[in-house]
This record gives structure tokens, sequence and C-alpha cells, in this order.
């Protein structure tokens, strides 16, 4: 695949970008997740992150009058292709520590704010209104397939350990991996929170076939069919792109998201408070996205952009030790 095939134009300056057309959507490009970057195609170099920081920082409102059901179906397709890329750039991350290439305590910094960033994500993609959920979502997942399930999604296989509390080896005493222990208690309580906001009376679809019977005599063992209908559903492809033209693709996601948020606000709970998604850490993150968001795009680009300290002065994201400071919103 070509660089042509892959919308990578970064969005430098004001207006909407993405899809072609307000809460458009556009297909998603990775390398399989087994490639390492070491082994991509050389790609071109931007000169213009900093604007793309930037925006993505403080996102300019776009006005419109798109349905419920669209904007939150852009929520739900986009930010899940930018946990995908998240999670990649994790695997990278684990890869090199493992490799000697990146020091653990430099490893854990980015695993952290990676971690956050897809903290955020989880936020962002699960705001609809449970009735949007119910009617739009799900029905969707399960036309695609009955037993459809995240546990399919191929580039979260790499980073499932520590997702579940498993550090990286070596790192037990560092104070940056207390950080990123505190960033996967995080996640564990809004997934948890999530599941509560989302389905709180039932089981996953992959659950409610099995009890239903449903699942009788489907193959659930081809991992890479279950692997291509994931990415199929969430306008994923797989190719041979450089890692210059995933954070290209990751970048024009986040500026997109940014507008989305400054125009339409992010909304945690449907109804009654959800006890998961109440806690000050969770509020902390949901209010602090763009900034959650933009260390996730410096860390990608090789921390090139500037700090943000430089660019806000405000108060740390929660849990945090270390000079960085992001702004309170």
């Amino acid at each position: 695949m070509t660089t042509e095939a892959i919308v990578i134009d970064l969005p430098v300056t004001s207006g909407w970008y993405f899809g072609g057309v307000r809460y458009g959507l556009e297909p998603l490009t990775l390398p399989n997740p087994e490639v390492a970057d070491d082994d991509l195609p050389a790609g071109r170099e931007h000169a213009d992150y900093r604007d793309v920081g930037a925006r993505i920082l403080d996102g300019d409102m776009v006005a419109g009058d798109e349905s419920e059901q669209e904007i939150f179906w852009f929520r739900w397709l986009t930010g899940h292709q930018v946990s995908f890329v998240i999670w990649r750039l994790m695997a990278g991350v684990l890869r090199d520590m493992d490799a000697g290439r990146t020091p653990p305590s430099i490893g854990c910094r980015e695993l952290t704010d990676y971690l956050r960033g897809y903290c955020a994500m989880l936020l962002y993609t699960s705001s609809c209104p449970r009735q949007v959920y119910q009617s739009l979502i799900r029905p969707s997942m399960y036309l695609q397939h009955r037993c459809f399930s995240g546990g399919w999604a191929p580039d979260y296989r790499p980073v499932r350990d520590v997702f579940r509390g498993r550090l990286p080896s070596g790192t037990e005493y560092l104070r940056e991996a207390a950080d990123l222990a505190t960033a996967v208690r995080l996640y564990q309580e809004i997934h948890e929170g999530v599941a509560a906001k989302l389905v709180p009376d039932g089981p996953s679809l992959l659950r409610a076939a099995a009890s239903a019977g449903r699942a009788r005599g489907i193959r659930l063992q081809d991992t890479r069919l279950l692997g291509l209908l994931y990415d199929n559903y969430f306008l994923t492809m797989r190719a041979q792109v450089s890692r210059q033209d995933i954070v290209a693709q990751l970048a024009r996601r986040l500026v997109a998201i940014s507008q989305d948020v400054a125009s339409n606000g992010l909304s945690l709970v449907d109804g009654q408070p959800t006890v998961e998604l109440s806690s000050a850490e969770v509020l902390a993150c949901a209010k602090r996205l763009p900034q959650i968001n933009f260390r996730v795009v410096s860390h990608a680009v090789g921390n090139r952009l500037p700090r943000l300290d430089s660019l806000t002065a405000q108060a740390p994201l929660p849990g945090e030790h270390r000079g960085l400071r992001a702004q309170g919103g």
C-alpha cells in the first residue's frame, strides 16, 4: 500500500479536516502487530507537529447540526482507532525496554502517558447515552458477529499484561513504575464504570451468545479471522506503513476529537451517576483529555513537541510525581 492510499495530511490550520465532512470517518492503516517499527519502510518527516500539538490542546469549535447518532458513532469508531494506535505505541516501548534501547524509567514514563491516553479514549468512546449504545452501537457489533468481543483486537494482545497489572520486569522499585501502576488502576476503574454505565443489567455479546446457546457451532479458535472481523468493523486495514504515517493518522484523529469535545463537551454519565465514573481521578482524566492526548502525540513523535509546561502552567495530572505540568481546564 502506498502513502497515496492513506490520509496523512496534518491539520495545522483552523477548520475541520477529518473525514471530508464534520464527524465523518476515515479508514486507519496499521502494520500487523508483530511487525516492529524497525522493519517498516521510511516515511516522510513532518515539520508541523508543533501546530498540531497546539490544536490538540485548544480545539477550535465547529458549528453544525449533526445528530446525536452521528456524533456518537464518530466517537465510537474514531476513539477506538486512536486506542489501536496507542496500543501499538505501547508495544513498541515494551520491545525497546526489553532490548535495552529504552531505560526502564523512561519506558515506564511513556507507558504511563500512553495508558492515560487509553483511559481518555475509554471515556470518549463511552460518552454516549445508554439508549444510543443499546439502539445503535451494540446492534451494529452484533450484526458484525453475534459473539463480537473486544478481546479480538489484534493490537491489544501484545500489551495485555500491562493492562492486567503485570509491569515490565526490572521496574518494580522505580518511582515511575508506581505512576504506571496508578494508571493501571485508573484504567481498571474506568473499564468497570463503562460497563456499569452502558450494560448495567446484561452480559457482553460473547457471554450473551453463550448463555443463549447461540454460540454453538461458531468457530472462535481462528484468531486471525476474528482479528480481521474486528479490524473491519472499526475501518482498520493492515499494510506496511511507516511510523511517521502512523503518527500522522493519530494526529488527525486527536485534532478532530479536540474539536468535537470543544464543541459538544464530554458527558460521562447517563441518568443516575455511575459510581465508578464519579471519582476525582476519573473526572480529572476527562477534564484533562486534551492535555493527555497532547502527551500521547508528543511521545509518538519522539518528544519533539514543546513541553506542556512551556505552553500551560497549571496543576499536574492526578497521581503524577514528575515535573511536567498540565492545564487544569
